[in-house]
C-alpha cells in the first residue's frame, strides 16, 4: 500500500469517528508476544534439589522500551517468579536496538539456591540474591491502613538514589524511581503484612529493584519496614540510602571473579527477533 493510500485510509476512519493505529503498533504487539512466549519456556526451581518449580506471573509487571541508549531496548516484558504471593526472582525479556537482538536478564529475591532452565539446559543458578532483608533505620511504624502504608512505601523509597557508570567513559546516569510499585503483595504465611516492589529505570527500563517489605520474625511479633536490592543491568551500579552509600554492583562483564551463571544477576544474549511479515510498503 502507498502512503497516500494509507493516508487516505486513515482520514477515512478519521470521518466515522475510529481513527486506525499506527503500523508500528501491530509490530510492537508481535515483539511483546514473541517475547512472553519465551518467557513462558523458562522455568524456576528453588531448593538445592531443584524440585520445587516456581510460579511466574501469568501477563507482565511492566511493559518498557529504552529510547534514551543507542543500544537500548525496542520492546521489553518483566515478569516475577513467586513463592506464595513473594517475589522470588525476576526475568526481563527484550528486543535491543541493534539487529533486534534479544537478551534475557534473571536476577533474585531469594537468599536461597534457585535454577532456572530453559527446556533441560539449566542458564541460571544464584546461590542466593542481592542485597537481601536490610533493617531500614529511622522509618515508621508500618502503618494499620493499606493506603497509608502505601504512602509510606513511597516516602522510604525516595530515600534512596542509584546510579549507573557507562562501560566505557564511566560517566554515571541517576536513575529515576518509578513512583508506584510494579507489583504489591502481602504473604501471611512469610510474616509478610505489605510488600511493593520498585523500579529505578532509564527511561522506563528497570535497572534496579527495590524490595520493601512490612514483615515480622514470627507471628508474635510486631512488623517493621525492611529492604532488599537486586540490580537488573549488566552496569557498575551504586546505591545510596540517605546520604550513606549501601550498595555496590560491579560491571557484570568486566568483574573477572564473578561466576556468572551463579551469581544473583544474569544477562546473555538469546536469539534475534524475526516479524513473522514485513510491514506493508
Amino acid at each position: 500500500m502507498s502512503s497516500s493510500s494509507l493516508a487516505s485510509l486513515i482520514l477515512a476512519a478519521a470521518s466515522l469517528g475510529q481513527v486506525a493505529p499506527p503500523a508500528e503498533d501491530a509490530g510492537r504487539k508481535e515483539q511483546q508476544a514473541f517475547l512472553k512466549e519465551r518467557a513462558a519456556e523458562l522455568s524456576l526451581y528453588r531448593g538445592t534439589a531443584g524440585t520445587e518449580p516456581l510460579k511466574l506471573t501469568a501477563e507482565p509487571v511492566l511493559r518498557y522500551s529504552n529510547a534514551e541508549r543507542e543500544i537500548g531496548s525496542l520492546d521489553g516484558l518483566t515478569f516475577l517468579w513467586l513463592v506464595g504471593q513473594r517475589p522470588a526472582a525476576a526475568v526481563s525479556l527484550s528486543v535491543r536496538r541493534v539487529r533486534s537482538e534479544v537478551y534475557r536478564e534473571c536476577t533474585s529475591f531469594s537468599d536461597g539456591p534457585l535454577e532456572c532452565r530453559s527446556g533441560e539446559s539449566t542458564v541460571w543458578s544464584p546461590k542466593t540474591g542481592g542485597l537481601l532483608a536490610q533493617p531500614l533505620s529511622d522509618a515508621p511504624t508500618p502503618a494499620a491502613g493499606k493506603a497509608q502504608r502505601l504512602a509510606q512505601m513511597r516516602a522510604l523509597a525516595r530515600r534512596f538514589t542509584a546510579r549507573c557508570f557507562d562501560s566505557r567513559t564511566h560517566e554515571p546516569t541517576e536513575l529515576r524511581l518509578l513512583p508506584q510499585p510494579l507489583y504489591r503483595y502481602a504473604d501471611e504465611p512469610a510474616n509478610i503484612l505489605d510488600g511493593g516492589l520498585f523500579a529505578f529505570v532509564v527511561s522506563n527500563d528497570p535497572e534496579l529493584f527495590l524490595l520493601l517489605e512490612a514483615a515480622s520474625a514470627d507471628a508474635t511479633s510486631e512488623p517493621s519496614w525492611r529492604y532488599s536490592l537486586a540490580r537488573m543491568s549488566s552496569l557498575r551500579e551504586t546505591v545510596r540510602l540517605d546520604d550513606k552509600e549501601v550498595w555496590v554492583a560491579s560491571n557484570f562483564y568486566r568483574d573477572t571473579k564473578a561466576d556468572r551463571k551463579t551469581g544473583p544477576y544474569n544477562e546473555a544474549r538469546v536469539g534475534t527477533f524475526m516479524p513473522l511479515a514485513a510491514p506493508p510498503e
